[in-house]
């Protein structure tokens, strides 16, 4: 176990878009969108899945999805109010950590929560059948629950750069 947080080092923005919009093609509530905003542009799941970091091509097609679904770098929607200039880094967390860590101060996350932006007191109130603004929790309340219960396994979040390697 950790006992601290360990700094793996800096990620550039594209890795980290990358990631994220990785992430969202399996949820639930919004990888249908994304699907979607895919096949509108004549983009197969591999941009995605399988991401190449050195095709800037490829790069500047997963920000304009990322754009178009959650308003990055528009100002708006999730990516609202968010900075021009961000240093991404990637760490690994003790469970002890991990169950420090907070949502992002965003009115879905705030309600789901209970006003307290833990993922621990969102899984209680999902496993509870509580919902924020009657919306079902991303992914359903075993993939927040799940994420919960690992914290007290150690380690839990980790991310995964061998799927982002541009020699792969």
């Amino acid at each position: 176990m950790l006992a601290f947080v360990q700094v793996l080092g800096v990620s550039a923005e594209d890795e980290t878009v990358a990631c994220f919009v990785s992430g969202e093609l399996s949820s639930r509530r919004f990888g249908r969108n994304l699907r979607s905003h895919l096949a509108a542009a004549g983009q197969a799941e591999q941009l995605l899945t399988h991401p190449d970091l050195a095709d800037a091509g490829a790069t500047s097609a997963r920000r304009a999805l990322l754009a178009a679904t959650r308003g990055y770098g528009e100002n708006r929607d999730l990516f609202e109010d968010f900075p021009a200039h961000v240093t991404w880094t990637r760490a690994l967390l003790s469970a002890d950590e991990a169950a420090g860590v907070r949502y992002l101060d965003h009115s879905y996350w705030v309600e789901l929560s209970g006003g307290i932006r833990r993922p621990t007191d969102a899984a209680a109130r999902i496993e509870a059948g509580l919902r924020a603004f009657d919306v079902e929790p991303d992914d359903g309340p075993d993939r927040v629950v799940d994420a919960a219960d690992r914290h007290r396994d150690g380690p839990w979040y980790r991310v995964r750069t061998d799927r982002f390697r541009n020699d792969q």
